[in-house]
């Protein structure tokens, strides 16, 4: 099964369902969505609140476990259940963050809400945006999916992601999708950070 499939039927189960909350999709399947070439392993789908992961949690109810996981959900297998729909967890560094996560469609799907960044830069003035942060969801770029209009992490910001966590091959992937679809100078000078913006200035 594909990212595509499942994305789809969660798009359909949010919009039959009325609920109201904010999310955004994020990760590789935001970059498809904007024409860059990559091979998604699962659907990410971050909420501001975790009101809103609560209410997915529900929405979703009929793709959880009927018991609770036997695996720990530090396992990279475990999945959500209706006794324990999700899970969070603090960090030594402070970072704390909610995770559900189920397979629809026979895809991994992770409902994510960060509650304390623990510091990571988060910045539109020269430390550059994070994907996680507070930015993501006043510059979210909405794309039409089927009959849906998606919200997504725009590329721009994406670029910075990735550039913080050396992950050349999808760098190289956003890269080509930004000269070749165009991109939004403005938010991508916002969105990488002095060191990033020095490593490409080529580009830009």
């Amino acid at each position: 099964m594909t990212w595509s499939q499942a994305l789809d039927t969660f798009c359909t189960l949010y919009t039959e369902s009325n609920l109201k909350c904010e999310w955004i999709v994020v990760g590789s399947v935001a970059s498809v969505l904007q024409k860059a070439d990559m091979a998604p392993n699962d659907l990410d789908i971050y909420v501001q609140d975790l009101k809103d992961l609560i209410k997915i949690t529900i929405l979703l109810e009929q793709f959880s476990l009927s018991t609770k996981s036997e695996l720990s959900y530090m396992d990279s297998e475990w999945l959500s259940s209706l006794e324990e729909p999700y899970f969070t967890q603090s960090f030594p560094s402070g970072f704390v963050w909610s995770k559900a996560k189920w397979k629809i469609q026979g895809f991994n799907v992770e409902v994510v809400q960060i509650s304390d960044s623990a510091g990571i830069s988060d910045s539109d003035s020269g430390d550059g945006i994070w994907e996680g942060g507070k930015y993501i969801w006043a510059l979210a770029k909405y794309v039409d999916f089927g009959n849906h209009n998606i919200p997504l992490v725009p590329l721009e910001i994406q670029l910075e992601s990735n550039l913080r966590r050396s992950r050349q091959d999808r760098v190289d992937a956003i890269i080509d999708a930004l000269r070749i679809y165009g991109y939004d100078r403005e938010l991508l000078l916002k969105a990488l950070s002095n060191t990033n913006k020095e490593q490409l200035r080529d580009f830009i």
